[in-house]
């Protein structure tokens, strides 16, 4: 028995362990007042995994939590959902309609916002009830790591590379002339949050000013830890754009960017960069799960990111009875169909770099009430996630 055993080691020795699947929540430093945009990951290890749930908790007396679908989960066709279960704890939900493995790299943009009151320490962020689905739907094995936010005294200011995200998609990435952007930081903005009155925008929000190589770009809304702006179509060409915060006259943070021609993203109706887009029926109403589109019919799409227009759009301004179209041809597919494009231009009436596209229905699309749907500017396509309800 002894020597079978032996003989049978080399066996179980060279055979592969499946090891666990792992969610890790980040661990970074604040200042009181800060948002820190910090990414939960997913390591697949040698498992396959195509939905998991889990809760985080928090301090909720001192930081709140919002997140949005990281874009490798996006892009293996799975959704976000999130609910609070108590005040300091957040149950979310990641699957999709399919079988897709979850791909391994960021599976959530989760946007830490610390207290300005927040003493001097470490907040633990805990996960539980960590679970996992293989695509048969049977149990996998997933392990969670925990992760801290340390605060620090005093306060600092700063903006980084990946807390510049599309104000479509909510994503990181190149930024192209005419795209609306948020810029997330710890002290870049003015005290309390302010909108431009009498305008959709200005170039000055109490004090506060975004340059794009040295050209004061429009503001929509700035707040300590975050400062919506829209990219001047100055940046057409460039390679890469040195962008600065301006308060009160002096350069408080600054950040060099790379550049695209488009980075095309459809607007949500939940402002969360996936589910349902701003889409506008035939009849002018507002697309949803209980209004959905006829096959045949026309659709307006809603996005930003198409980038340079002909004639050349003036930063900040609403669009009139000129309407400009991209330079670059733009397409849409709705269920992985083609869809005959009929007008892709400004939007009227609203401000500059907001892309209205007017597209028929292909009749061979599948019903539902959350048909994907996909615009392409130029060579770059818009983020998964987003649908459509068809009738």
């Amino acid at each position: 028995m002894k020597a079978a055993l032996l003989s049978s080691l080399p066996l179980f020795v060279g055979a592969p362990v499946a090891l666990s699947s792992q969610i890790l929540l980040p661990s970074q430093s604040a200042t009181p007042g800060a948002s820190i945009l910090g990414q939960v990951e997913f390591s697949s290890q040698t498992s396959s995994v195509s939905g998991a749930q889990f809760d985080v908790q928090y301090d909720n007396s001192q930081m709140t939590l919002i997140a949005t679908l990281g874009d490798p989960a996006r892009t293996s066709g799975k959704s976000l959902y999130a609910v609070d279960l108590a005040p300091d704890r957040k149950r979310f939900l990641i699957l999709g309609l399919n079988q897709n493995e979850i791909p391994d790299g960021t599976l959530m943009n989760l946007s830490v916002n610390i207290s300005s009151t927040a003493p001097a320490g470490m907040y633990a962020l805990t996960l539980s009830n960590v679970f996992g689905a293989d695509p048969e739907g049977n149990r996998a094995p997933v392990t969670g790591v925990d992760g801290v936010m340390t605060v620090n005294a005093g306060t600092s200011v700063s903006l980084q590379p990946n807390g510049v995200l599309n104000a479509g998609s909510l994503l990181p990435g190149p930024v192209a002339p005419g795209e609306l952007i948020t810029l997330i930081g710890s002290g870049i903005g003015p005290v309390s949050p302010q909108q431009p009155t009498g305008s959709p925008s200005t170039t000055i929000l109490a004090g506060t000013s975004v340059l794009f190589d040295g050209t004061a770009a429009p503001l929509l809304y700035a707040a300590p830890n975050q400062i919506n702006v829209i990219v001047p179509y100055s940046v057409a060409g460039n390679a890469s754009t040195q962008v600065t915060v301006i308060a009160q006259g002096h350069m408080i943070a600054g950040v060099t960017l790379p550049t695209a021609a488009t980075a095309p993203a459809i607007l949500t109706l939940g402002s969360t960069g996936a589910g349902p887009g701003a889409i506008l029926n035939q009849d002018s109403r507002v697309n949803t799960p209980s209004n959905p589109a006829s096959k045949g019919s026309v659709i307006a799409i809603f996005g930003i990111g198409g980038g340079q227009t002909n004639p050349p759009s003036e930063d900040g301004q609403v669009t009139g009875a000129v309407l400009p179209t991209p330079l670059l041809p733009v397409s849409v597919r709705i269920g992985g169909l083609d869809a005959n494009v009929i007008y892709a231009g400004a939007a009227p009436e609203l401000i500059s770099g907001v892309l209205q596209v007017n597209v028929v229905v292909p009749e061979g699309v599948p019903s539902g009430p959350s048909v994907p749907v996909l615009i392409m500017v130029g060579t770059v396509i818009s983020q998964p996630g987003v649908t459509v309800a068809i009738q």
